[in-house]
């Protein structure tokens, strides 16, 4: 018996399957309700640095408010690359080792277009996060996604190409 059998047996997890349909929708939806998303950068030296920020999603673009003093934003800018995660809170989780999550390779580009994605975080976050037009050290980063994976339990594990077509579907355990 394997750990992945035993895992079944005794937490008592059932595996759910998914329509391609429901697949592609749960791809498109998945962060709507989360807030923000964990990035991860390399340096110059390749030392990883992992940070989280909140978010907007904007024509399938994914946009963060930096501070330009800080480490993060210099590896995104220079690397022009960063990993990201989307990833369900642990209370809202069935299984500890079966959070729902998204992630994925971005290539980093600064947005010039302030403006609008700051009335998008205004529009998401309300007055929370509005004081960041008026710090002039904090960027607007456009994170552009590459090819997408999604885990939405046990044996549900999904990937999508940049143009939004499923590639594989089930990767199975051993």
């Amino acid at each position: 018996m394997t750990l992945y059998d035993s895992l079944k047996i005794y937490s008592g997890i059932t595996m759910k399957k998914y329509s391609n349909e429901e697949i592609i929708e749960q791809f498109n939806t998945f962060s709507q309700d989360k807030h923000s998303l964990i990035v991860s950068t390399t340096n110059h030296q390749n030392n990883p640095l992992t940070n989280y920020s909140p978010f907007v999603e904007y024509e399938s673009n994914y946009y963060i408010c930096v501070s330009s003093m800080l480490p993060h934003y210099d590896n995104m800018y220079a690397s022009k690359k960063a990993h990201v995660l989307i990833i369900e809170d642990e209370a809202a989780a069935s299984h500890i080792y079966a959070r729902k999550r998204l992630y994925f390779d971005v290539t980093c580009e600064l947005e010039v277009e302030e403006e609008t994605v700051f009335k998008l975080f205004d529009e998401r976050y309300e007055d929370q996060l509005s004081f960041l037009k008026t710090m002039k050290d904090f960027k607007i980063i456009r994170l552009m996604p590459k090819e997408k994976s999604l885990v939405l339990g046990f044996g549900a594990a999904y990937q999508m190409d940049i143009n939004g077509k499923l590639i594989q579907k089930n990767i199975n355990h051993k």
